[in-house]
C-alpha cells in the first residue's frame, strides 16, 4: 500500500531506539525524509549505521527540554509535514513526568505547528496504554498521559480541517535494551506471569506500533484526527485487569 509518504519532511522527537527508531525506519521505507533527536549520541550512530543506505535520514543530539535548542533545530529543516512525539521521561516520579512528558511535549508541539506544511499535516502523539489503565505506582506516568491525551483532542478541534492531532497509545513493547527487556532478565517469573495475563500471551514489539503511527499520520488516513488509538493486543478489555 502506498501511503502517500514520498519525500514528506517528518519530524521524530526520541528517534534513536525502542518505538521511535522503528517508527524512523518505517517512515524511510515509504520514502519519507525523516529527521529525528535524541539524547545519546552514541544510540544516534548506532542508528544511523543502521540506515547507512538512506540518504533521506537526518539526526541531531539535543534534549526536547530545552526549548531554544529545540526550536533553533527545528527552524533549519523548515516546512514540517509530520510530527512524531515520542519522547517521555518513563518515570513514575511527578517532576521528571511533568517537564518531560508534558511541558516539553507542550512546547514542541507549539514549536511545530506554525512551520507545518498545509497540505494535510498531521501530529501524532505516542502516549501509553496507562493513561486508560491504572497501574500500581505509575500515578504521575499515567496522569500525564491522560493529560496528554485531553490536550492532544482539543488541538484536534482547534485546528479541524487544517491539522490532524491523534495520540497512538500502545501496551508494553518488548525490544532489546529497552526496560521489558531489562524486567524479563532480572525477573523472568514476574515478567512471565505479565506475558500470560496479556491476551496474546506476548507484549507489542516495536514495528507493530510504528506500522500504526506511520498509518495514522499518512494523507491515507485523512479523516482520522482526535482519536486515540490503542496498540495493546487487546489488553484493556481483557477480564484479566
Amino acid at each position: 500500500m502506498d501511503l502517500h509518504l514520498n519525500n514528506k519532511q517528518v519530524l521524530v522527537t526520541g528517534g534513536s531506539s525502542g518505538i521511535g527508531a522503528a517508527i524512523v525506519k518505517t517512515f524511510l521505507k515509504e520514502g519519507a525524509n525523516v529527521h529525528f533527536c535524541a539524547r545519546e549520541q552514541g544510540k544516534i550512530d548506532a542508528l544511523l549505521n543502521e540506515l547507512k543506505d538512506y540518504q533521506n535520514v537526518y539526526a541531531k543530539r539535543l534534549d526536547v527540554t530545552n526549548e531554544a535548542e529545540f526550536r533553533s533545530w527545528v527552524s533549519g529543516i523548515g516546512q514540517i509535514d509530520i510530527l512524531i512525539a515520542n519522547v517521555s521521561a518513563l518515570s513514575g516520579d511527578w517532576k521528571p513526568s511533568i517537564q518531560t512528558d508534558l511541558i516539553a511535549t507542550v512546547s514542541n508541539i507549539e514549536t511545530v505547528v506554525p512551520l507545518m506544511n498545509r497540505d494535510i499535516p498531521a501530529v501524532t502523539f505516542i502516549g501509553s496504554i496507562s493513561a486508560s489503565v491504572s497501574e500500581p505506582q505509575g500515578n504521575a506516568y499515567g496522569a500525564i498521559k491522560a493529560a496528554v491525551t485531553h490536550y492532544i483532542q482539543s488541538l484536534s478541534k482547534q485546528y479541524a480541517g487544517q491539522i490532524r492531532f491523534n495520540m497512538v497509545a500502545p501496551t508494553s513493547t518488548l525490544f532489546a535494551g529497552g526496560s521489558w527487556d531489562k524486567y524479563r532478565l532480572s525477573n523472568p517469573e514476574k515478567y512471565q506471569d505479565k506475558v500470560e495475563r496479556m491476551p496474546m500471551k506476548r507484549l507489542a514489539t516495536p514495528e507493530e506500533v510504528a506500522s500504526t503511527v506511520v498509518f495514522v499520520s499518512s494523507p491515507l488516513a485523512s479523516f482520522i484526527s482526535g482519536e486515540v488509538i490503542h496498540v495493546d493486543g487487546g489488553e484493556r478489555h481483557s477480564i484479566d485487569l
